[in-house]
């Protein structure tokens, strides 16, 4: 499928019109682009020992160079013209630091640059809320969403239209996320577990170990939890403009019932990989205190909360529906009952890169193995890995953001699951995948499209809708950033493993 084929065959909701579309001239790059020379961009490096020298990754980046451009509308797609373009705004949205990005960025390529998670985890640390700031929804603890200068004319715009301050803190999985980076940080070497005693300066100036950054995201955390009747992270923003699903899938769309009824944003909302990261960070922060800390009592008690985390997880996030799943969460009625939003997503995956699956547990072996089938069904995979949302739910739309679209990294942390249990072939498959979207397409897509091509393929692009049940606009599609940092880093930890395994000539390795 191509572009013209999407404007005709575009799949419209009921009470949903277009509302415009605009196409974008595609760049087109003769040469699959290095992940190692992307990298040092994105870390702002000259050479792959500097990666982690100067901070953290940011978040995205278009390609630097002025490059042929598709035809235009009317003509052959196949055709193309040699005029040259520079990179437009639309491909340059995140050239800043995101807490969540950073992290997972940094966690990844531990085994290849440790000194970059070493890096990105000191600046978060410095980034760490201070105080209980409304419109930039700071509280102690928390781990910064999205770092942008104020005088950025992004941060003014969306300080203009949405009302947020900066740093803003809108995300709920960050700080989970900051505490799993950290553990596996110190846990790669005997030096680094010295890292907890390493040196920062806060934001009112004020000089503190890393361990005190430690200790405020873990009292984020359990603060959290022990407010919520049934001990789960929610999120739900203090801002009437704050993001509205402050989680990975952001867009306000993203989280809704079988029905394609969205979530109540009126109440707390709970998704299931948060769950997960966070029972992962209660784990990884009781090895830090009982090994690091020498705090037996502050451990205990951690394992203590994943325990119960781990039994409200089960009972509460699964269902029987369809040989059984994970739903992508829960949400509130107006009157503050749980509700099950039972779609197939993505995000159930990531149950299998945790340890929340482990074991020989007969239930344990049932869900692990449904997990599997739902996520490598025709339903969810595609040529280029699998679809964020399964193609028979109501919203499945393949060029949607984060209802259909295929997420290079959210692939590869499924693909790192599927491995941790035993499922070698099919992690292999699903890499193999990924590494033709960037032959393909050759870019580091934010992501793909999820629809039945044979060849992946991404968003040329905006169209927007007016929803008229919901009464507000929504931008359906977009054009993907060209290099994302999360894509970047899944390619290079693949080609990392191939390599390691001698599957993959050296030549390839960057």
């Amino acid at each position: 499928m191509r572009r013209f084929d999407i404007l005709t065959e575009l799949k419209l909701l009921e009470g949903e019109s277009i509302v415009d579309i605009v196409p974008h001239a595609f760049r087109i790059y003769n040469e699959t682009p290095s992940s190692l020379q992307q990298m040092m961009r994105l870390t702002n490096a000259d050479s792959p020992h500097e990666i982690g020298e100067n901070g953290p990754s940011v978040a995205s980046l278009a390609f630097d160079v002025s490059v042929r451009t598709s035809a235009p509308e009317g003509e052959s797609p196949l055709s193309t013209q040699q005029d040259t373009l520079p990179a437009p705004e639309h491909l340059r949205l995140y050239e800043t630091l995101f807490g969540r990005d950073s992290l997972r960025v940094a966690i990844e390529l531990i085994p290849s640059y440790p000194e970059l998670a070493r890096a990105t985890l000191t600046k978060l640390a410095e980034l760490q809320g201070m105080d209980y700031v409304t419109e930039r929804e700071e509280e102690p603890g928390r781990i910064v969403h999205e770092a942008r200068d104020q005088n950025d004319p992004i941060a003014q715009d969306l300080s203009e239209r949405l009302g947020w301050g900066w740093p803003y803190y809108g995300s709920v999985d960050a700080t989970p996320e900051f505490i799993r980076t950290m553990a596996a940080y110190c846990r790669r070497t005997e030096e680094n577990l010295q890292f907890l005693s390493h040196e920062y300066v806060d934001r009112s100036g004020e000089t503190h170990q890393m361990a005190y950054a430690l200790d405020t995201a873990v009292d984020w955390i359990l603060r959290r939890l022990d407010s919520n009747a049934e001990g789960l992270l929610e999120y739900k923003s203090v801002l009437p403009k704050g993001i509205e699903n402050q989680v990975w899938k952001d867009s306000w769309d993203a989280y809704h019932h079988s029905d394609g009824t969205l979530a109540n944003h009126d109440q707390g909302i709970a998704s299931i990989e948060v769950q997960v990261t966070a029972y992962d960070a209660l784990l990884d922060a009781a090895y830090l205190y009982d090994n690091v800390l020498m705090d037996t009592s502050r451990a205990n008690d951690l394992r203590d909360h994943a325990r119960r985390l781990k039994e409200t997880i089960l009972a509460l996030f699964w269902t029987d529906d369809k040989g059984g799943y994970f739903v992508l969460g829960t949400d509130r009625d107006e009157n503050g009952h749980m509700r099950q939003m039972k779609i197939r997503t993505s995000n159930m995956g990531h149950t299998l890169n945790s340890r929340l699956l482990n074991g020989d547990d007969p239930q344990i072996v049932r869900m692990r193995k449904a997990v599997v089938r739902h996520v490598l069904s025709p339903s969810m995979l595609n040529a280029s890995g699998i679809r964020t949302l399964a193609n028979d739910e109501v919203r499945f739309r393949p060029g949607a953001y984060h209802n259909g679209s295929v997420w290079l990294w959210d692939t590869h942390h499924i693909a790192k699951g599927l491995r941790h249990h035993g499922y070698d072939i099919e992690a292999d498959d699903l890499d193999r995948r990924l590494l033709g979207v960037i032959e393909a397409t050759k870019i580091f897509p934010e992501y793909v499209r999820g629809d039945d091509d044979e060849t992946p393929w991404i968003n040329t692009a905006e169209i927007t809708l007016w929803d008229e049940g919901n009464q507000r606009i929504n931008k359906l599609e977009q054009p993907p950033q060209e290099v994302q940092a999360w894509t970047v880093a899944a390619i290079l930890a693949i080609k990392k493993r191939l390599g390691a395994a001698k599957l993959l000539p050296d030549q390839v390795l960057g």
